[in-house]
């Protein structure tokens, strides 16, 4: 299937744009981004040109994604907000911004920024690169909101950075609505008080996991002050867990998208080393291994225990969303060589996702726009094939008009589809 114009119903999505960008550059554009989304195969450049011939050879693409001027995080994070905007927040509501890192193997030796990293999905060292993200998750609805690609020591360039000073950064950028209420979500590698710090200067409260190997100092008794501190106690965390466990762990039944899960939860107040004063709720399947058992922190000191933990497993729709970049959108089969072009491509595969997530809000019409309920978007492979539908439709309708060829025309898109 060959796209050679924008569909109507996308316009709206794409006009956002045009102010950032020139006639040639939207052009370029929006013929990726579809292409990414239509595209059956792999994200190469060859296979995406070849979609949407109206940019010219792949050449010309790639000269667009690594020589253009054109301002990538800016469209990202302006298309992010405007859906955001687009749901009607309320004051009082609940935003979650959700911070992780995603590893992307390569074997290209003359890629910018590429280095040896450790791959948690292989369990094993290779090469390729690390690009931080930063989603927004609000009301079911998850956005990429920032994404950047970290760059190793002694590479030429930019001036070198921790991956945790990048996470604190993006939080110190973030601007929720106004009366929203933000809580920041991330795992144990970015529990540092540059994080902490950053979340906390912007009235945010963060949860995150606990290395157990962290100090951790209970409250004392009924005593306040430091009389009340003298008597808490200071171990590591993996010290603590059995007792807590034990002594004030209760069982709870905590729902999942499939039934509910039995755990067994406990709490306590304290001051957690280098963080400063959290509550701590450890967690463990009744019949779990002891490794198994995690430690969840925040600075939100007055929810209940289900609630922490309620909280931090919203985490997980970050997952959900680099598999949907990944497997379906071709996050990672880039071949840029440059770093801006690198970048690029990956700001072209999270406007991708939020074009599919725009035309799911407006097929929801009313219904995503109730403050303080949930929104429940169809899967992405049923995104998918719905664009791929409309697409196909359109680009029939144009070829075959008239009312005496519908018989053609289902016959040509039940071909279109099936190819």
């Amino acid at each position: 299937m060959i796209i050679d114009r924008l569909p109507p119903s996308l316009q709206r999505f794409f006009s956002a744009m045009r102010g950032r960008l020139s006639k040639p550059q939207s052009a370029h554009l929006w013929g990726l981004v579809l292409a990414v989304a239509v595209n059956l195969r792999q994200a190469k450049l060859v296979h995406l040109s070849a979609l949407t011939p109206g940019g010219g050879h792949r050449t010309s693409r790639g000269s667009f994604l690594s020589r253009s001027d054109w301002d990538a995080p800016a469209l990202v994070e302006q298309q992010a907000m405007g859906l955001l905007a687009a749901m009607k927040p309320k004051p009082g509501e609940v935003l979650y911004l959700i911070l992780d890192d995603n590893r992307i193997a390569k074997r290209g030796r003359k890629m910018g920024y590429v280095s040896k990293i450790w791959d948690h999905k292989q369990q094993k060292f290779v090469r390729g690169h690390i690009a931080l993200f930063a989603a927004v998750a609000f009301r079911g609805v998850v956005l990429p909101w920032r994404v950047e690609l970290w760059k190793p020591k002694g590479h030429p360039g930019p001036r070198y950075r921790k991956l945790t000073d990048m996470a604190a950064a993006m939080v110190k950028a973030f601007r929720a609505p106004e009366g929203v209420k933000v809580r920041v979500l991330f795992d144990a590698f970015y529990l540092c008080p540059q994080v902490a710090r950053a979340c906390e200067g912007n009235g945010f409260t963060f949860f995150s996991v606990a290395a157990r190997n962290r100090t951790f100092t209970t409250d004392g008794g009924k005593g306040d002050g430091k009389r009340g501190r003298r008597r808490g106690k200071r171990k590591s965390i993996a010290r603590l867990m059995p007792g807590l466990i034990r002594h004030k762990g209760r069982r709870v039944r905590m729902k999942r998208s499939r039934g509910h899960a039995t755990l067994r939860i406990a709490s306590t107040d304290g001051r957690l080393s280098r963080i400063g004063r959290v509550r701590m709720v450890v967690s463990k399947r009744p019949r779990g291994p002891w490794k198994k058992c995690i430690a969840v922190v925040t600075n939100e000191t007055g929810l209940r225990p289900r609630e922490v933990v309620a909280i931090y497993e919203t985490r997980w729709l970050i997952e959900v969303l680099f598999k949907e970049l990944r497997q379906d959108l071709g996050l990672a089969d880039y071949q840029m060589i440059a770093e801006e072009g690198i970048l690029h491509h990956l700001h072209v595969c999270c406007l991708a996702h939020q074009m599919l997530t725009h035309r799911s809000l407006e097929a929801l019409g009313a219904k995503a726009k109730k403050p303080n309920q949930q929104v429940t978007p169809p899967p992405m492979s049923n995104r998918l094939r719905t664009l791929r539908a409309e697409i196909a439709r359109d680009q029939i309708e144009r070829l075959v008009p008239g009312e005496q060829h519908a018989q053609l025309r289902q016959r040509l898109h039940e071909y279109l589809l099936a190819a």
